[in-house]
């Protein structure tokens, strides 16, 4: 499999082109857009990691580019997630906050590919998720975390409090599909999801 991994960092991209060899990933590393957008015009990826500070191209331009590729792609941040950015009109695949060890990224690289390469959709109080298109039915794109969420809520599974972030990006993507769908805390029972206004 082959990973494209963008960033201005040298040391990072020196890292990260050893890291994933013992996984069986061929890793290519490009330290700018330019040399984003070139990579992506010659050669096929699996997965694209991608600095959200990558310069010589505006961030979102190239994320437009990988997107119409249908490439998953996971976003380096040097913040925490919030619901602001998970509204954000161009979402990538994933966001991973720096700074993160190698075990992390392992576990988000495996989610995100295992979603992409999934032909499930998973429905709850009629709300529907394609996760392999990281696309509610009628909606918006979704994270890889958001879907892991919504999930989890659906088979009644406890979330873990990094998790609860989600809630209100995916509550509010749920309301702008048309979905009648909208997650909620029931007392002595956890999140669920929950049709109309349950």
């Amino acid at each position: 499999m082959r990973m494209l991994f963008a960033s201005s960092d040298r040391d990072l991209l020196e890292c990260f082109g050893k890291l994933f060899e013992p996984d069986g990933w061929e890793t290519v590393t490009v330290f700018d857009g330019t040399q984003v957008i070139s990579s992506l015009a010659k050669e096929k990826y699996d997965i694209v990691i991608l600095d959200r500070n990558i310069p010589r191209i505006e961030y979102k331009e190239v994320l437009t580019r990988i997107k119409k590729k249908n490439i998953p792609v996971i976003v380096l941040i040097y913040e925490s997630v919030t619901p602001k950015i998970l509204n954000e009109e161009l979402l990538p695949t994933s966001f991973l906050p720096f700074p993160f060890d190698p075990g992390k990224i392992r576990a988000v690289i495996d989610n995100v590919m295992k979603k992409a390469m999934s032909v499930d959709t998973v429905k709850a109080a009629g709300a529907e998720i394609d996760v392999s298109a990281f696309r509610l039915k009628n909606g918006p794109a979704v994270t890889a975390e958001e879907t892991d969420v919504f999930i989890s809520v659906t088979e009644g599974k406890p979330l873990l409090a990094e998790e609860k972030v989600y809630i209100s990006s995916l509550n509010a993507k749920l309301a702008g599909s048309g979905a009648k769908t909208r997650i909620k805390y029931i007392s002595k029972k956890g999140f669920a999801a929950v049709a109309g206004n349950e």
